[in-house]
């Protein structure tokens, strides 16, 4: 099968497109113009038709992941926000212009999105068919869903994945969160640490876009996360429990005093202190100013719709995502 990827160098693109070639599909890169990636004087109506600098190779692809777009962890100053934004807005709409020049488009368009699209906050459970949140994330994502919906070419199939907290070594996430542990011997939270977290494992994220590839779930919106949300707390205490794990494989490079944070942890715990470092939130919406929503996320995210496809998670646990990390440094 024949696989098109955008946004191939990112975090997600690139652990897809290694598990892609293991299962022995064909697969090619979208490339941008080197004029779409300029911060300065981008003028995004008049690149909009050449966005894309080799679409040729949209022609019988068999599927295209979307997962292009500019890093919504940067400061949001106006300007950026403006990128954010547009590189989803254009970008999509350009893609989906040049499947449709396409004498022969792409079977299946499958693209990124993102559970910020939902309410912050709301306490319940939400669903594909929950209504959409009012910030800058949930008009983000909207943008994005309606450049791909509103726009797909006619006989192409259509999907987008509302991705979660993506769990990965190579994430920001779990790069603060090790440096955590490593000067502290335990790890903190941000807010408030009963806010839930709806995750899932980059290798789980990257299965469900091979189920959608390959057929085993119908096009469609899915919530991209793990079938167990997590509260911070309950986070900090499963990474706490599983790092040991990683001074057990000798195969792999252990970090620069890893053991000794263990030890303090044991500590710890045999002391039976259960108070951890907490960033309060008045203290991150100072720092963050809007973009604090981040940091501060609090979403139930259910995946039943994903479950009723019979898709099967690797790691629909933290404590089984966090020991696997642990286990396999590089993933």
């Amino acid at each position: 099968m024949k696989i098109i990827l955008t946004g191939a160098s990112g975090l997600i693109g690139n652990q897809l497109c290694n598990q892609l070639k293991q299962k022995g599909f064909d697969v090619f890169f979208l490339k941008r113009h080197l004029y779409n990636k300029a911060t300065q004087e981008k003028d995004w109506s008049s690149t909009k038709k050449n966005f894309w600098s080799n679409p040729a190779i949209l022609e019988e692809a068999d599927a295209v992941v979307h997962l292009a777009g500019e890093n919504v962890a940067k400061r949001w100053t106006k300007a950026t926000k403006d990128r954010i934004l547009n590189s989803r807005k254009e970008g999509t709409a350009a893609l989906m212009e040049a499947c449709k020049n396409c004498n022969t488009p792409p079977k299946h368009i499958i693209s990124a999105s993102g559970i910020g699209i939902y309410p912050e906050g709301s306490g319940e459970v939400l669903t594909e068919d929950s209504n959409h949140g009012t910030g800058f994330l949930a008009t983000v994502c909207e943008t994005w869903e309606n450049a791909l919906f509103q726009n797909g070419p006619l006989g192409s199939k259509l999907s987008c994945l509302r991705t979660g907290i993506v769990l990965s070594n190579k994430s920001k996430i779990l790069g603060i969160t090790e440096l955590q542990f490593r000067i502290m011997g335990m790890v903190g939270t941000v807010g408030s640490p009963n806010n839930n977290w709806s995750w899932i494992h980059i290798q789980d994220l990257c299965a469900m876009c091979i189920a959608l590839i390959e057929g085993q779930m119908a096009p469609g919106i899915y919530n991209a996360v793990a079938p167990h949300p997590c509260s911070q707390m309950a986070f900090a205490q499963a990474y706490e429990k599983s790092a040991p794990i990683r001074l057990e494989n000798t195969q792999n490079a252990i970090p620069a005093f890893w053991g000794l944070s263990c030890r303090i942890n044991q500590i710890i715990q045999k002391l039976g202190i259960t108070i951890r470092p907490n960033l309060p939130t008045s203290l991150i919406k100072l720092a963050w100013g809007e973009r604090a929503v981040i940091a501060l996320t609090h979403q139930t995210v259910c995946a039943q719709k994903t479950i009723d496809t019979g898709f099967c998670y690797l790691y629909p646990t933290i404590e089984s995502a966090l020991v696997n990390l642990h286990r396999n440094p590089q993933c």
